[in-house]
């Protein structure tokens, strides 16, 4: 791997990360303010509004634009075939989403869902648009503009939300978070990006990219059906309330997980996309690796271990029941992260039917897992996730030491260091928890004690990623 690649990667890096951390810290003290306002039947329909369109949205976002982004020489051309295509894509999901809205309602016995879903799903079209202009930035790996387009929508949807919330919307306040952070993403990546749609649209051309595309669309619809089944099955058997007491306990270490993989998979899938051979993939893959590890370890256990004062100090004690499930969610995260490139490899060497035979071999075990959990509570529904993130790593390793090469010794030892760390600091925050009251300034104390002490554990071990951060900080600050 070059050192100009290198430097990309880890630039790349730096501001998806920074981009994700920054619109997560704003979304975190969001959710803290409208979980505070709002009860939790409204988290339960949002929650159940959020699965379906999840499922809609994978048809206008994944396959083609990942298409673009592997075609080494993908043109003008190409894009604007795309983006028509997504377009009229996006109306069609749109249509259905809006006529079977009803029935989905009927199912949860919740009247209101039928136009909050439809209202929701008009962030198709806008998602649709939003996948090319993200293709586009991607390709160039210029991911200074999504810094910048996430941080003015995540702030301009948090006023709309929490005004809405204050002003006694209910459900609608999440509804227009959600929906304004969208729209705005979008239009400041338009004003902000070269890139304009022509007025062409050549299916002939665009025939490679459905060839390669549909297999990455038809495995992330059968990603996002599973991903959700937890929660489908918790709707449809419990109640809501116990939907959003799951939903909540996953909400901040999915946070953390899905934006370590998202920045992973944003940067790296590009770069090995446009690497050298297989040795600078594996090289790729190892950097990545130890730098996600190094920062999302000590997060994601310091949740698990200051989890309940964490509910308490942020959103009072009728949440308490959610700490069971942030406590699995962050154990199923830490080792999801181990896994989170596996996939990418084989898409960037454009083994996009590899990753379609993993979904179909280990969906199905998934959903026995969990059949067999949902006979007894939710709790179990919850713990299945665990067994489900071992299964994924296990099969998802098997074709890419096949046809890339891995090393299972180099993998843990480069993640032994972080995770030796990180229980060091956890065992001195759950002493600090035991000493001081109320929860808010023992929260308060956790969490500065253990960035203290995981920063001097980094230092006094040298760690690499710590020593590359510290040097990449530098060369960004400005010199006097």
């Amino acid at each position: 791997m070059s050192n100009a690649t290198g430097r990309k990667i880890v630039s790349g890096m730096f501001w998806r990360f920074g981009e994700k951390i920054t619109a997560q810290a704003v979304s975190f003290i969001v959710s803290v303010i409208l979980a505070r306002i709002l009860m939790p039947e409204d988290y339960g329909i949002v929650g159940i509004v959020t699965i379906f369109y999840a499922i809609a949205e994978v048809f206008v976002t994944s396959g083609l634009g990942t298409a673009l982004i592997q075609k080494k020489d993908a043109t003008q051309e190409d894009f604007s075939t795309v983006f028509w295509c997504n377009l009229a894509l996006s109306a069609v999901i749109y249509l259905i989403v809006f006529l079977t809205a009803p029935w989905i309602a009927a199912i949860y016995k919740m009247p209101d869902l039928t136009l909050v879903l439809r209202v929701f799903a008009l962030r198709l079209p806008v998602n649709a648009v939003n996948s090319i202009q993200n293709a586009w930035v991607s390709r160039r790996m210029d991911f200074k503009k999504f810094f910048f387009a996430t941080i003015i929508g995540t702030i301009i949807s948090a006023v709309v939300g929490i005004v809405m919330a204050y002003k006694g919307f209910g459900v609608w306040a999440l509804v227009a978070q959600i929906m304004t952070n969208s729209v705005i993403d979008t239009l400041v990546l338009f004003l902000t990006i070269k890139w304009r749609p022509s007025k062409v649209l050549n299916l002939e051309a665009a025939k490679p990219l459905i060839g390669y595309g549909w297999k990455i669309l038809a495995t992330d619809l059968v990603g996002t059906i599973f991903n959700h089944l937890h929660a489908l099955v918790i709707g449809t058997k419990y109640t809501t309330d116990d939907l959003a007491y799951y939903t909540q306990g996953r909400r901040y270490p999915d946070l953390i997980n899905s934006n370590v993989c998202a920045t992973l998979a944003s940067v790296l899938f590009p770069a090995m996309s446009m690497s050298n051979g297989l040795e600078e993939i594996r090289q790729i893959r190892r950097k990545s690796l130890k730098m996600m590890e190094y920062i999302s370890f000590p997060i994601l256990l310091g949740m698990f271990t200051v989890a309940d004062t964490m509910i308490i100090a942020l959103v009072t004690e009728k949440w308490i029941a959610s700490v069971p499930y942030l406590r699995i969610a962050c154990i199923t995260a830490v080792m999801g992260i181990l896994g989170a490139t596996l996939i990418q490899e084989l898409k960037a060497i454009g083994r996009s039917d590899l990753t379609l035979k993993l979904e179909l071999v280990k969906k199905p075990l998934y959903l026995v897992i969990v059949l067999i959990a949902m006979q007894f509570g939710v709790d179990a529904i919850a713990y299945s996730l665990i067994l489900i993130e071992v299964i994924a790593f296990c099969l998802n390793v098997y074709p890419v030491r096949k046809y890339i090469g891995f090393d299972f010794k180099l993998l843990f030892k480069d993640a032994l260091g972080p995770f030796l760390m990180s229980i060091v600091m956890c065992a001195a925050v759950w002493g600090i928890g035991k000493l001081i009251t109320p929860a808010w300034l023992c929260l308060a104390v956790q969490i500065l004690a253990g960035a203290a002490i995981y920063l001097a554990l980094s230092v006094i071990t040298r760690n690499d990623s710590f020593i590359y951060l510290k040097d990449m900080l530098k060369s960004k600050l400005p010199r006097r």
